[in-house]
């Protein structure tokens, strides 16, 4: 009697497309690992520019605040002498937009706040005549106050994740909702 060794062609067509098939679910499902990584980066990053926004107001003891539009947002800092809100020098303050496909909505102390659009923005100093200065949402303040927020970053893909603090500076990430009471 002959011993076989090895494999028949059939054993190897049914591996090859099991493992093809496998392939495909990983490589389909890839692009909503990428994006929810750049969404998570994208909510530690605002944290990262809360907390540093508060400790550079505290630091030199300067009220900062933070201009937010639908896809962006930006620190200010008050100037005493020209009594104006100035854009921040420090690069981690500046002008910052969001990634394609993520937006902003704002909630303080449990209302929300409509956000300027970056389109209207551009119009509304067009329809003046006078160039848009900057005009604050949120302050933090140099005693270590801060205005009481939520503010929500919100993908197309529908995940959801809020920076919060109740107006003492602790800055609070989450991926559900403040439910505050209506008291």
């Amino acid at each position: 009697m002959r011993v076989m060794k090895g494999f028949t062609l059939i054993e190897i067509l049914v591996v090859l497309f099991i493992v093809s098939l496998l392939t495909g679910l990983v490589v389909a499902n890839l692009p909503a690992f990428v994006s929810q990584a750049d969404f998570e980066e994208e909510a530690d990053r605002l944290k990262f520019v809360f907390e540093y926004g508060l400790e550079t107001a505290q630091v030199d003891a300067v009220e900062i605040g933070v201009e937010l539009a639908t896809d962006s947002y930006g620190f200010v800092i008050f100037d005493e002498s020209s009594q104006t809100w100035m854009p921040a020098d420090a690069p981690q303050l500046k002008h910052h937009t969001l990634p394609e496909g993520l937006i902003l909505a704002l909630t303080t102390e449990g209302e929300p706040l409509r956000l300027i659009e970056p389109t209207e923005e551009t119009q509304a100093s067009n329809d003046t005549g006078i160039s848009n200065a900057p005009q604050p949402e949120l302050l933090l303040l140099s005693s270590g106050e801060t205005s009481i927020f939520e503010l929500s970053l919100v993908a197309e893909d529908g995940w959801w994740m809020g920076l919060s603090t109740e107006g003492f500076g602790d800055f609070v990430l989450s991926s559900t909702p403040i439910e505050r009471d209506e008291s």
